[in-house]
């Protein structure tokens, strides 16, 4: 299945389920299987699968006399998702241009975006809350402690509840070698959690405000957390991580940031494995199966099938409230992770944190990234399209080089197995003819056996409906900025050979198809020989 037909017609996109054994990754039959879980919510009947609509991403910034979403301060403390049936208004998410729209209006000055205010979320410590230890057993809750939570429950003992104290002062530890935070400066610090069965129970033993504001799964603020009990051991750590996160950072950095940045970062430090005592945060998950409950990566999915996938400066744009709703966590979530995880926008992503007391977060982002902003939007593309559990941010990220005409003789170039999008350093001119013939035998995996594979791919089994393995190319034009979906998430067949006549000049970038939860068992490389060839000799494949 040509990928292209979804951009133009709305028809199916390979957002595979990763397996270790490989089975089968047909778009459709897998689009259904993640699970779909938002800050503590059941757990829905999985959806019968369905072709996705079209996809209206937006490729450019809004233009500055577009409106957006509003920045008015937010509320104190921290909601993981608060109760939609309360009295307060809902302001709209930010708007989603179709690709009719964006087309429709070639406004370069966009670029760099737009200066858009966004203070820091102010954190209200709130009033304390005077406990007594006594009142509460008698209530049936328990006290449960380590060096920086001290945990009131009255969720029967259980091993994944009762080492949560210890999974929370682990989590600090790494929260301090992420940000950089000497550990002697948080050894007195603890966090007061409540982990709430009955909300009644708590709510009778004094623990439970009445002057809270609504919320459904979890609330942070200053020194206190709340949480819902879940059905799943995972999330139910992962939501009082994330809320431990708001606390954290409000504490030692400050403060917590604009919307997108401060839920983005709550998800990426809280999102872990928990083994032995041991944890790792700002994970990517390898698959569903290792984070129940969590399903941020099936909100972009099914998101994206709707055809309401997001660019960086609509999530950017997420006013006050925008999470009082499922969706913007998924996406917040994407954002920071891709950044943080990108091998080209990483480090630039990271010093963003040293200045959340002070600066304007979003203004900062913009600035450090606004000298390939269109760079970073193509590769979020590219990211968001493939996305899938075991992502691999450092082999998918784009390998560009310096790029020449072709050279007379015609030029042969290497493309490695193990990598995403590789530059071939050689432009293309629209309505001229070219030769490329490829050969090479490389490894796409392996469970029992090497699978062993050459240009034309594996027909067994298939990757956004290609074979897997099968050379594809792309031809982008990186001196213009993107008017549209970039040409490198619309992969063509290239295989043993092709004659391509490119319909617009560019650079000629190649890959195999594969997963980029898949690259890295991946080894070898394709040769490709690259030459000029008149016109009427050959016709071109059709586009």
């Amino acid at each position: 299945m040509n990928p292209v037909l979804f951009f133009r017609f709305g028809s199916a996109i390979g957002l595979s389920t990763h397996c270790s054994a490989r089975f089968p990754r047909n778009a459709i039959l897998w689009l259904g299987l993640t699970v779909w879980v938002g800050c503590g919510r059941g757990t829905p009947p999985e959806p019968a699968p369905s072709p996705p609509a079209a996809l209206p991403v937006e490729t450019r910034v809004p233009s500055a006399s577009k409106p957006v979403a509003s920045r008015e301060s937010q509320p104190s403390g921290r909601s993981t998702l608060r109760n939609s049936s309360s009295d307060e208004s809902i302001a709209p998410l930010p708007e989603h241009r179709s690709l009719a729209d964006l087309l429709d209006q070639q406004d370069d000055s966009t670029f760099p975006p737009p200066v858009i205010p966004s203070p820091s979320t102010p954190q209200s410590r709130g009033p304390e809350i005077l406990i007594d230890d006594g009142k509460v057993a008698a209530a049936g809750i328990r006290k449960l402690t380590s060096q920086h939570l001290k945990l009131y429950t009255d969720v029967p003992a259980q091993p994944a509840v009762d080492d949560l104290p210890a999974a929370f002062t682990t989590a600090v530890e790494s929260w301090c070698r992420y940000f950089g935070i000497d550990p002697l400066h948080v050894i007195d610090w603890q966090m007061i959690g409540f982990l709430m069965q009955d909300r009644l129970r708590f709510e009778a033993a004094g623990l439970l405000p009445a002057e809270l504001p609504p919320f459904l799964n979890g609330y942070q603020q200053g020194m206190y957390l709340w949480a819902d009990e879940q059905a799943d051991d995972y999330y139910r750590r992962h939501l009082v991580l994330h809320e431990g996160v708001h606390g954290f950072m409000s504490q030692f950095l400050g403060g917590i940031g604009p919307p997108w940045y401060a839920e983005g970062m709550a998800e990426l430090l809280a999102t872990h494995r928990w083994q032995d005592g041991q944890i790792q945060v700002a994970i990517m998950p390898q698959d569903r199966a290792e984070t129940p409950g969590w399903g941020r990566i099936r909100i972009v999915q099914d998101q994206l099938q709707a055809g309401q996938g997001m660019m960086p400066i609509s999530i950017m744009n997420y006013g006050p409230q925008a999470h009082m709703q499922n969706e913007p966590y998924g996406w917040s979530w994407a954002l920071v992770a891709f950044l943080d995880g990108h091998p080209d926008f990483r480090e630039r992503f990271r010093s963003l944190h040293h200045r959340i007391r002070d600066t304007d977060v979003t203004l900062a982002c913009q600035q450090l990234f606004a000298a390939d902003w269109i760079d970073l939007n193509e590769q979020w593309q590219i990211f968001v399209v493939d996305l899938d559990y075991g992502y691999d941010l450092e082999r998918a990220a784009v390998q560009r080089r310096p790029v020449q005409p072709l050279p007379a003789d015609g030029a042969t170039v290497s493309i490695d197995a193990n990598r995403g999008w590789q530059s071939t350093g050689i432009r293309l001119d629209a309505g001229s003819t070219y030769q490329l013939q490829a050969n090479g035998r490389y490894q796409v995996g392996q469970t029992s056996d090497i699978w062993w594979c050459e240009p034309g791919g594996i027909t067994i089994q298939y990757h956004q409906g290609q074979p897997l393995g099968l050379l594809v190319g792309a031809v982008r034009d990186e001196s213009q900025p993107l008017t549209e979906l970039s040409p490198l998430t619309r992969p063509k067949p290239v295989g043993l050979s092709r004659v391509w006549t490119p319909t617009s000049s560019g650079t000629l970038f190649l890959k195999i198809n594969e997963s980029a939860a898949s690259l890295a068992d991946n080894q070898g490389s394709v040769t490709v020989q690259i030459k000029l060839q008149d016109n009427a000799l050959s016709p071109d494949i059709p586009e």
